[in-house]
């Protein structure tokens, strides 16, 4: 009897997979476009008490802050953040932020060239 009749058909039987799965949420369009674009990214989650005089929890201010950071082809780091009220929206905010910081840096080197001449 050959082994490989034995191995399907024997204690040892392949049983079926499950299919991949990822854990927890997958990555945010923003993030993942940040990501790819070469800044690395991180994720921070913050909660502020606000109590009254008896010690009870009155509000729950919920923040999400974000930072990037990248070094640029002239070897400066460029850093940026953001921060709000859902993941969603801070990566968003923090998207902008790493446009505008391409524009600010071309500015500031356009300037700087201006000043020379």
């Amino acid at each position: 009897m050959p082994a490989e009749s034995l191995f399907r058909r024997g204690p040892f039987r392949e049983r079926p997979r499950p299919p991949h799965r990822l854990h927890g949420q997958t990555l945010q369009h923003d993030r993942r476009e940040l990501e790819q674009a070469g800044w690395r990214t991180t994720l921070e989650y913050r909660e502020n008490h606000v109590r009254g005089r008896d010690g009870s929890l009155e509000q729950l201010h919920v923040i999400w802050h974000a930072e990037a950071e990248r070094v640029g082809t002239d070897g400066v780091v460029r850093v940026v953040s953001a921060t709000a009220s859902t993941p969603a929206r801070v990566w968003s905010r923090l998207r902008v932020e790493a446009d505008l910081a391409e524009v600010r840096a071309r500015r500031t080197d356009l300037v700087a060239d201006l000043a020379r001449l």
